[in-house]
């Protein structure tokens, strides 16, 4: 599993997904192809000629528009597809901050009450009211691996965290790898980042205990979101969620066919 950081001037969070063993063990997640990551605000020359040397075509951006306007992506000239994708669908972090009555306003509308931040809230409303966002993000990275693609949110933990685990679940690997290779981000979000994302959280769309929203990636929090939907919709329930919320049916296919090696390779 590549569980280390790859050094991206700029990054604190940017790594390979592949590696892991399938649960049947007779194949492995390749390395190479797909990527996740934190913001890409701060990238350097070098950064974009480290990016390019890794052959990354698409870059997919899971934040929203408040976010992104404020901190947007440093990826010119980098020949890339720069998909946003915006997880929340731009309700969490809009283009300009709301008062309390208009977010009261927006929580009649929507039924959704975006004033507890929490990490176990955030991710409770991420799969009741954003699955077709999600679907929507697996998609893309399966339309796109055969060439290189990197997703990534803020912190590059939650919304990326959960696309990570969505993806490897339909590779086939098993939960405690995936477990594994989510909480492994609090390694890598300490220090350097907690000061960088202190100096920027209002506009990177961290809120709440900052300490703790910004940096922390408990396992068991991964847990339990796969463990409902697993409780909802059986024994590939993360297939099922996807296809429910408007995966397409070929996605699950085309992410084996590109990312699955034999476990002596990548």
């Amino acid at each position: 599993m590549s569980l280390d950081r790859i050094d991206i001037e700029g990054t604190f969070n940017f790594r390979d997904i592949g590696g892991s063993p399938t649960s049947a063990g007779e194949s492995r997640v390749g390395t190479g192809k797909v990527y996740r990551a934190d913001g890409l605000a701060q990238l350097t020359d070098k950064a974009r000629a480290d990016i390019r040397a890794l052959g990354i075509t698409t870059v997919v951006d899971l934040r929203d528009i408040g976010e992104r306007s404020k901190l947007p992506d440093a990826v010119e000239g980098l020949d890339v597809n720069y998909v946003e994708l915006p997880i929340f669908d731009d309700h969490f972090f809009p283009a300009k901050r709301l008062s309390v009555e208009e977010m009261k306003q927006a929580a009649e509308a929507t039924g959704m009450d975006l004033s507890d931040r929490s990490l176990s809230k955030i991710y409770d409303l991420m799969i009741e009211h954003f699955g077709t966002r999600l679907a929507m993000a697996v998609d893309v990275v399966a339309q796109s691996c055969e060439g290189g693609v990197v997703f990534h949110c803020s912190a590059g933990k939650d919304r990326t965290g959960v696309v990570a685990a969505f993806v490897l679940t339909l590779l086939g690997v098993g939960r405690h790898e995936i477990l594994e290779e989510y909480s492994i981000t609090s390694r890598h979000l300490a220090g350097g980042f907690l000061e960088n994302i202190t100096r920027n959280f209002a506009d990177a769309g961290i809120g709440g205990n900052l300490a703790e929203t910004a940096t922390a990636a408990p396992p068991e929090l991964m847990a339990k979101l796969l463990d409902s939907i697993d409780a909802k919709y059986g024994e590939n329930g993360v297939e099922a969620y996807l296809l429910e919320h408007g995966m397409d049916p070929e996605s699950p296919g085309k992410l084996r066919d590109q990312l699955l090696a034999p476990a002596d390779r990548d």
